[in-house]
């Protein structure tokens, strides 16, 4: 489903072991695998104006990126990644 406006807007979150930013990319085309998504965050990445706020999130890797489309930044347009089963089962065992 492609959306009638032909822009789409994605939120792109970044975390570290101890730090986190988050921005917006807007983009004429769909983006729908990882490598689409490089160019914005190497992009980003190159800016000297980037805000990093405390990560109270714990994880033991180096860092790890996420991404989802958005409408005007707001609210999620629609389903970025397809529920398997088992993670309908965990979220059911969790509620």
């Amino acid at each position: 489903m492609i959306k009638e406006s032909m822009k789409f807007s994605y939120l792109v979150k970044i975390y570290t072991h101890k730090l986190k930013t988050e921005f917006i990319v807007s983009t004429k085309d769909a983006i729908i695998n990882t490598v689409q998504i490089h160019r914005y965050i190497i992009d980003y990445l190159g800016k000297n104006d980037i805000e990093w706020e405390p990560n109270l999130l714990k994880f033991t890797g180096s860092f790890y990126i996420t991404y989802e489309e958005v409408d005007d930044g707001k609210q999620q347009y629609g389903v970025v990644r397809k529920e398997t089963e088992t993670r309908e089962q965990v979220e059911r065992d969790v509620s």
